[in-house]
């Protein structure tokens, strides 16, 4: 039998998680590393961007189950690619780049093991196109973001969660390709 008081909590629960991951990430991230701004700035930018992620996830995750943890990352990686705070008239593809960022950190909250492995074989790809004297970090994204859902389904074997995650993969394609239309 399904309790009301139940079923009220859990939609209490999910708009809380949905709407604060919102707001999280639509902090704007990326004034930290201007288009001026040296290499410094935009490696905090990006620190930050990150954050916005893991942020979200962690307490969700911590503090009620997976499933909200899960919710708040998708509240902060629809804010970071459409944001409600302070970032209005921007670039699309800053959205974008941010919202990508969000992600990595959503993701690498919701399945460590697998963000860690992940992020390790994209500095693999990374220094591989260091000693080739190429610019490899297109190359060490798709690495990185690529090899993570098969890590996270090593790590959970839930294809339900899977499922999930690629969700929040959805939303920044959406993000990608409407960027490209302007």
């Amino acid at each position: 039998m399904i309790d009301g008081a139940t079923v009220a909590r859990d939609v209490v629960l999910v708009t809380i998680a949905l709407v604060g991951g919102y707001l999280v990430g639509s902090i704007p991230t990326g004034r930290l590393g201007g288009r001026d701004a040296g290499p410094g700035w935009a490696f905090l930018a990006l620190t930050a961007a990150v954050a916005t992620g893991v942020v979200p996830v962690a307490v969700g995750i911590v503090t009620w189950s997976w499933g909200i943890g899960w919710v708040a990352g998708l509240g902060a990686v629809l804010g970071a690619c459409w944001p409600g705070l302070g970032r209005t008239g921007g670039d699309a593809r800053d959205t974008t780049t941010t919202g990508l960022a969000t992600l990595g950190g959503a993701a690498f909250a919701l399945a460590p093991l697998a963000g860690a492995i992940s992020l390790v074989l994209a500095l693999v790809a990374l220094a591989v196109g260091r000693v080739a004297k190429r610019d490899a970090r297109g190359l060490a994204g798709v690495v990185g973001f690529g090899t993570f859902p098969a890590l996270f389904l090593a790590q959970h074997h839930d294809l339900g969660r899977l499922g999930a995650l690629l969700v929040l993969y959805l939303v920044v394609l959406v993000r990608s390709v409407t960027a490209r239309d302007r």
